[in-house]
């Protein structure tokens, strides 16, 4: 089985058991008491407040950056040999957190958001996490969890020759995705299998682009032996 494989059946599986065990709303339930205004812990709450306002910056700067030395790398010589990396970040920025997560899955998954649950003083019935609903909702998957896990895609990039790098790049995804989540989940945006999710999309998105970079470079590499610049 390939990487992308085990990764997409290792989400199914946690999926599984987070509905078996009820996580979801387990999780949620420790976020939420109606006796407190406002009722969920980390609404107004400092530094959460600061990562839902300002923590999706650095990776969308990031996406931004590649995309304009990318532009300019058909201008200047010098920045050629980092079109490959300006490109990638780029894809994975567009498609992973753009397209995948905020514009498919946000706007058309329609799984309610834990605030919005009757459970929680809101509307709507609680969906486990699985197959679309048409209830409007905009929870699954996280859309501020993804920008965090973004940085996975330094470990992607790196892992073949920077493994010291990679090893870094991995840290921070994980940690920025992990913190990015536990905000959301404390103000009832999202579910713990939403930020689950939106890590798993990144990550499956940035192999896919990897991989699609690799195989449209290897002409160039057979032809001179090393990948073109």
């Amino acid at each position: 089985m390939t990487e992308a494989g085990v990764v997409f059946a290792g989400l199914v599986v946690i999926s599984i058991g987070i509905r078996a065990a009820g996580l979801d709303l387990a999780v949620a339930r420790r976020f939420y008491d109606s006796w407190r205004t406002p009722p969920w812990w980390g609404v107004d709450r400092q530094p959460w407040e600061f990562l839902y306002r300002y923590g999706s910056f650095p990776g969308i700067a990031a996406g931004a950056v590649s995309l304009v030395l990318l532009v300019a790398s058909l201008f200047a010589r010098a920045l050629r040999r980092h079109r490959r990396t300006c490109l990638f970040l780029v894809l994975v920025l567009a498609i992973g957190p753009g397209l995948i997560v905020n514009g498919i899955g946000k706007d058309h998954w329609g799984r309610p958001r834990p605030r919005d649950l009757i459970e929680f003083g809101g509307t709507q019935p609680f969906v486990p996490v699985g197959l679309p609903v048409r209830l409007g909702g905009h929870a699954f998957p996280s859309g501020h969890a993804s920008i965090g896990f973004y940085w996975l895609s330094l470990y992607i990039l790196w892992r073949g020759r920077r493994p010291r790098a990679a090893r870094v790049g991995l840290a921070v995804g994980l940690a920025a995705g992990a913190l990015m989540g536990f905000e959301r989940v404390a103000v009832g945006a999202h579910f713990l299998s939403d930020v689950i999710w939106a890590g798993g999309i990144v990550y499956l998105t940035a192999l896919a682009a990897d991989a699609a970079l690799a195989a449209g470079s290897a002409p160039e590499i057979r032809r001179t032996g090393t990948a073109a610049p």
